[in-house]
């Protein structure tokens, strides 16, 4: 696969219906070539599609279709993805999830462009209340299982809850949280008594170009 591709060759190709959730279920109307460039998963689904010779419809009923749409309005646009700027506090929230949501569909640019944002303005200066921490925290254990190598977003969301750790001890929450994740308590301990733990680096990288240049003459 190409790394870019023009903007007709996506708004030319065979449209799909991908069906997002399931009790409160949306389909969204996407181009084939746009789905494939963007997503290994979804490529998958639309090669199978084509070679069946009648399915134009993907399911995705395990996914939340209001998060999904974040995902449809960066295939199009990207500009929320894009800007370099956390506004509410809620958003780091829905950063996390939406990079969990890259990890599920193998969109990797998609994965990376969140947590650029999410890193943009993450750092000892930012406030988070400890419901907001918690929920990081819960994202972080049960959609980023731990690997030979630290997932980039779990390491960000470790240290900044391992320098809240005084506080978030008298948090509900928080105490749940240890009790149903045993190894957490270990690790965010380890990092709070550690007096080099330094946050983790935030992606240097500029954005890739996803779109490559128009040529007049189209075959």
């Amino acid at each position: 696969m190409v790394d870019t591709v023009a903007k007709h060759a996506f708004l030319t190709s065979p449209v799909f219906s991908v069906v997002a959730g399931e009790e409160n279920a949306k389909t969204f109307l996407l181009h084939s070539e746009l789905l494939a460039h963007e997503s290994d998963r979804l490529a998958m689904d639309v090669k199978n599609g084509f070679h069946e010779g009648s399915s134009t419809s993907i399911l995705l009923h395990e996914e939340d279709s209001e998060l999904f749409g974040y995902f449809v309005e960066y295939l199009y646009r990207g500009e929320w993805i894009a800007e370099e700027q956390v506004r509410r506090e809620s958003d780091y929230i829905v950063l996390a999830r939406l990079y969990t949501l890259g990890e599920r569909l193998q969109a990797h640019k998609f994965q990376f462009a969140t947590l650029r944002k999410f890193t943009s303005s993450f750092g000892s200066q930012t406030s988070l209340s400890d419901q907001s921490v918690c929920e990081l925290l819960d994202i972080a254990c049960t959609e980023l299982p731990e690997r030979i190598h630290e997932d980039p977003l779990r390491a960000q969301i470790f240290w900044y809850a391992a320098s809240q750790l005084t506080r978030l001890q008298s948090y509900d929450f928080f105490l749940q949280l240890l009790d149903m994740h045993k190894d957490l308590g270990k690790y965010l301990c380890t990092r709070a008594g550690n007096s080099s733990n330094a946050k983790p680096t935030r992606p240097s990288e500029p954005l890739p170009v996803r779109f490559g240049p128009e040529n007049i003459y189209h075959a």
